[in-house]
């Protein structure tokens, strides 16, 4: 066995989702740190320097910011984000985001048309 494998079974894959989930249907989030991000992303793509590791440090912001939010909005007293959401739950979170949302970039999904107003 891969100590990889170690580590996802290690992982709580229903933290791994819930956070996912939360970090989606935030709009403060969105709004603050992840359509910023996004926006980096893109620049950094169509300079040709983007590096798919580095982003995944990038995303790790977002998902820290969530998981502070998620503990101070549905934990006790007595919880913390390293309880709630340890480092390699919150890497693994990282990790999706990333590859989830480079496959939005390159599909066009954050692209707007040109001549439109909103």
């Amino acid at each position: 066995m891969r100590a990889s494998q170690f580590i996802n079974e290690a992982i709580d894959s229903d933290a791994v989702n819930e956070l996912d989930s939360y970090i989606m249907n935030n709009e403060d989030l969105y709004r603050r740190r992840f359509m910023p991000i996004i926006s980096n992303i893109k620049r950094k793509m169509k300079k040709n320097i983007y590096d798919h590791e580095k982003a995944q440090k990038l995303w790790m912001y977002l998902v820290d910011d969530a998981a502070k939010e998620y503990v101070k909005e549905f934990g006790n007293s007595q919880d913390d984000v390293s309880n709630m959401f340890p480092k390699e739950t919150r890497q693994q979170v990282a990790r999706i985001i990333s590859d989830r949302e480079k496959e939005n970039i390159e599909q066009g999904e954050y692209d707007v048309p040109q001549g439109t107003v909103s």
